[in-house]
């Protein structure tokens, strides 16, 4: 009989503050993160809950990612790659050692608290930042990764896949024609239309990004990759537990739904649209050469506005 090496699920916590931010599973965005001046919203699933810097809108940079953990530990080493969960077991390891020698622990008690709580968040990301060095590595051994980026100058966004099996580039201006579906949504009645739009200019980042790269890279991901400031205090505690309840409500598709924190909250649908797509970034195409470019679908989605945001 086959062994089962599935690491345990990771309890959900949630970050102190005055939103709702369980990593992993709900958050409410952070209005000094989102982009274009959009409309505050909840997000649920795995990239739902970081914390955020530096809305997309604001950007002239790109960032590598992978999925650190799909990596044989050798190669981790030699990328100088090291798991939150190592270090955190590092850290007590540390602590337990300077006990038995009735020493006090080598770090600073409220330092300590912050480097845990910093790498409880970072345990529960899907994909972890690469330096020059680790995609040196993954590159040398056969390994792909994403390269996402977006730059204020030319509006353009882009996703890259380097190396691996499947390479492949991608970029998309925001400027670019869009398509809606035929069986596009209108607004719904309660919501003003201007919000609606606000809500659909704010949700392109995010929803281009996972249509490129068939859902590994978003935009909250890059948002919490790009760096984040120090955090205080997690904690496991009800609303941690009501937050979770309502990610699973939202996910089974209700109208309404009550936010912890923040009150409640009611569905939007966004339609599914269509836009031009570069296989080679337009600024780098030389002259004469022609442009190869195809259709991104993108899929129709519901998002979730708090309903005090509405009036």
């Amino acid at each position: 009989m086959a062994v089962s090496h599935e690491e345990p699920a990771i309890r959900p916590l949630r970050i102190v503050g005055r939103r709702l931010a369980v990593p992993g599973i709900i958050g409410v965005r952070d209005p000094h993160g989102i982009p274009l001046n959009g409309s505050v919203h909840v997000l649920i699933g795995p990239d739902a809950g970081f914390p955020e810097s530096q809305p997309m809108d604001d950007w002239k940079r790109d960032l590598a990612l992978a999925d650190v953990r799909a990596l044989p530990p050798e190669v981790r080493s030699e990328a100088g790659i090291q798991l939150p969960e190592e270090e955190r077991a590092e850290l007590e390891a540390q602590d337990r050692e300077m006990a038995d020698l009735g020493l006090s622990s080598c770090f600073n008690l409220a330092a300590d608290e912050r480097t845990l709580a910093e790498l409880a968040v970072e345990q529960r990301a899907r994909m972890a930042p690469l330096d020059v060095r680790a995609r040196r590595v993954l590159t040398a051994h056969g390994y792909g990764y994403w390269l996402a980026g977006y730059t204020r100058h030319s509006s353009m966004l882009w996703v890259h896949r380097i190396g691996g099996p499947s390479p492949f580039r991608a970029s998309v201006s925001r400027w670019s024609e869009i398509r809606e579906d035929e069986s596009g949504e209108a607004p719904p009645g309660w919501m003003d239309e201007e919000k609606y739009f606000a809500l659909w200019r704010t949700r392109w980042f995010d929803r281009m990004f996972r249509a490129l790269s068939d859902g590994a890279v978003t935009e909250p991901g890059l948002l919490f990759a790009n760096g984040h400031g120090e955090l205080d205090e997690v904690v496991e505690d009800d609303v941690v537990h009501a937050g979770v309840e309502a990610a699973a409500r939202m996910a089974a598709g209700a109208d309404e739904v009550l936010i912890p924190l923040h009150g409640p909250a009611r569905r939007v649908r966004l339609p599914a649209f269509v836009m031009r797509a570069w296989d080679t970034y337009p600024l780098e195409v030389s002259s004469g050469e022609p442009e190869q470019s195809r259709d991104v679908h993108v899929p129709a989605e519901d998002a979730w506005v708090l309903s005090k945001d509405l009036g």
